[in-house]
């Protein structure tokens, strides 16, 4: 029998099974259990257990008779409490503190494996019927297990080959629980043929352009996660740059080798979240367990991003940071934001200030020792719900420890120091804050992308926004960009009218003459401004394009970059020199369209003003 048809038989009897567990396990229990939206599908046990997930509570499935092999029945602790609890009569308050708090006591384990017997007896019971072939379904051990510490090649707590999951929603007594996943060697039931291929390429290198093949060195291949490439488009490979004296090398491909594992970036993200949705989960609870209110951290997302985004786009109005050291298999440090008047009236809660002059201390951001030594306890019970998380669910056993409280003024931080936080690329998890009806604001945990493993999923992402600016200019007709740059201080044309054709923003006199020479050459109409001087006087007007031009591709270059861009939407060209990767890749975020690599020619300046009137003709 061919594997499509396999399975069109086996998801059949599936569905009568489904049917057949609500009736028998409801029934057992005094209770009505719904089982809906039935889905199946063949899965490997790496992709299995890769999946973002809680604990779980695991029970050996045992096929034996004519068909036989290793499986398992999975739900949540949760549900597995709910469940068992169900079947013991707990009183409804105790059941609900038990499954808050996943108290998987051995009471709950002994009548939750009853109802696992039961499980494996409706399966075995429809398919005795159903199924040409005999065989049943035998519950054996139980345990707790976490997903992401599972060894995909040993055997425990299940073989590494393919299975058909089983899943569908439960319903008891009205309330919407989670799945309950079977997992079934798919081998004995003729399914294993359809399984996925394994992919070949290495995910975790990005690169922009084609694929590229180094078979110049016989030295060892180069696996490295973090390798990335930046090349097509007007966003080039750059040639003879440095970055961290390494960059002349950036444009290396990665290449396989037979015996290598890839770094999945894709599937480290998933656990990485998985870890951060429990963590917000798990604040609420707790932190109102401390209030004794009802705290709701909702709206929870997760984001890359830079120091000076976050302080320039996300943190709004004056912030207390918490400092948080990462100690363990990892070490390094998180920093946990929340607005002053928030963190104000979360420690005035927790130490029962009357509403009055709770509103009067938030209003007046009297942030004295009582309100920080409370929100310190606060911030201290938020380290702890990340430590317990992380050392439960996360491969690398981690801890977070508050070591400190610090106020923060956004607009008056250096991004280019290394306070309160260095300039590198975070990741970020971002939730909303209520406190019974008080609305908050959101509170953002910031851990650098190295210490989760998550720097290639940043470059892809980044490298990602230089490929589509490509791909546009490309469409609009914009030569292949080389990279140069630009200066200030040159004289404006003869013919610099109050209506320039080109802004030329500069700093830097030298390359700057340059191009004024060009356009003057050309009878263009131009106009010279300083960094310090406001482009957004002569945007749009009757100007084509703007030429920044950079002494050092530096901030405040790229600063400059951010103001102009936001002013218009015409072309900007970054000139400058020493472009490396990374400054291209922060380039193009920021508005940047094209890139000149200075000193550069006459010739190559001619080229740029030309591409800018081809995609104006366009």
């Amino acid at each position: 029998m061919s594997s499509s048809k396999a399975k069109k038989k086996i998801d059949k009897i599936l569905e009568l099974v489904q049917e057949r567990v609500g009736d028998e396990v409801g029934g057992l229990m005094g209770a009505t259990l719904v089982m809906a939206d039935l889905t199946t599908q063949l899965i490997s046990k790496e992709d299995f257990f890769d999946e973002p997930s809680g604990k779980l509570v695991f029970s050996e499935l045992q096929l034996s008779g004519e068909l036989e092999g290793d499986g398992a029945i999975l739900v949540s602790v949760k549900d597995a409490i709910r469940l068992g609890g169900t079947l013991i009569m707990l009183p409804d308050v105790e059941l609900e503190e038990a499954s808050s708090s996943e108290d998987y006591s051995e009471e709950i384990d002994d009548s939750y494996g009853e109802i696992a017997n039961i499980i494996a007896g409706a399966y075995t019971k429809t398919f005795e019927e159903m199924y040409p072939k005999k065989f049943r379904f035998i519950r054996k051990a139980q345990e707790v297990i976490i997903p992401m510490q599972v060894e995909v090649e040993s055997d425990r707590p299940i073989p590494n080959q393919n299975y058909y999951q089983v899943s569908a929603w439960m319903k008891l007594n009205g309330v919407e629980m989670g799945k309950l996943v079977l997992l079934i060697p798919a081998k004995p039931l003729g399914l294993d043929e359809e399984a996925p291929a394994q992919e070949q390429a290495v995910e975790s290198t990005s690169t922009v352009g084609a694929e590229v093949t180094d078979t110049s060195s016989k030295e060892a291949p180069h696996t490295d996660a973090s390798t990335d490439t930046v090349g097509n488009g007007n966003i080039p490979p750059v040639e003879g740059s440095s970055e961290d004296g390494q960059a002349g090398n950036e444009t290396t491909a990665t290449v396989n080798t037979p015996n290598a594992k890839p770094f999945d970036t894709k599937k480290q993200k998933k656990r990485v979240d998985s870890c951060l949705k429990e963590c917000n989960v798990r604040m609420g609870d707790e932190v109102g367990a401390l209030l004794g209110a009802d705290v709701q951290f909702t709206e929870h997302t997760t984001r890359i991003i830079n120091k000076e985004d976050f302080f320039f786009d996300v943190a709004s109005g004056k912030q207390i940071l918490a400092h948080m050291d990462v100690v363990g298999a990892l070490e390094g440090k998180g920093y946990l934001y929340v607005g002053l008047k928030d963190a104000i009236f979360i420690g005035g809660t927790l130490i029962m200030l009357p509403p009055t002059e709770l509103d009067s201390i938030v209003a007046e951001e009297e942030f004295n020792d009582d309100s920080e030594d409370a929100y310190g306890e606060i911030a201290n019970i938020i380290s702890g719900v990340y430590t317990k998380v992380f050392e439960e669910q996360y491969p690398d056993k981690i801890r977070f420890i508050k070591t400190g409280l610090e106020k923060v003024v956004p607009m008056k931080v250096d991004t280019e120091s290394d306070e309160p936080m260095p300039d590198v690329l975070y990741y970020m998890a971002t939730s909303k804050m209520s406190i019974g009806k008080k609305t908050l604001g959101s509170m953002q945990m910031l851990v650098p992308l190295t210490l989760f493993k998550l720097e290639g999923l940043g470059q892809t992402e980044i490298v990602d926004e230089a490929s589509d600016v490509a791909s546009k200019n490309a469409v609009t007709g914009k030569a292949d960009s080389t990279v140069g740059a630009s200066g200030v201080g040159a004289q404006e044309s003869a013919s610099a009218s109050l209506h320039p054709e080109f802004l030329i923003v500069s700093n830097d006199s030298g390359e700057c003459s340059k191009i004024s020479a060009v356009l003057n050459g050309r009878g263009v109409a131009f106009k010279v401004l300083d960094y310090k001087e406001s482009a957004s006087d002569y945007l749009p007007g009757e100007v084509k394009a703007v030429f920044l031009v950079m002494a050092e591709v530096d901030e405040k270059g790229l600063g400059a970059a951010i103001k102009i861009s936001s002013a218009s939407s015409l072309p900007l060209i970054a000139v400058g020199p020493g472009w490396t990767k990374t400054k291209v890749i922060k380039a193009v975020k920021y508005g940047v369209d094209d890139i000149l690599l200075t000193p550069a020619s006459d010739a190559e300046i001619e080229d740029k003003i030309d591409s800018v009137s081809a995609q104006i003709a366009a």
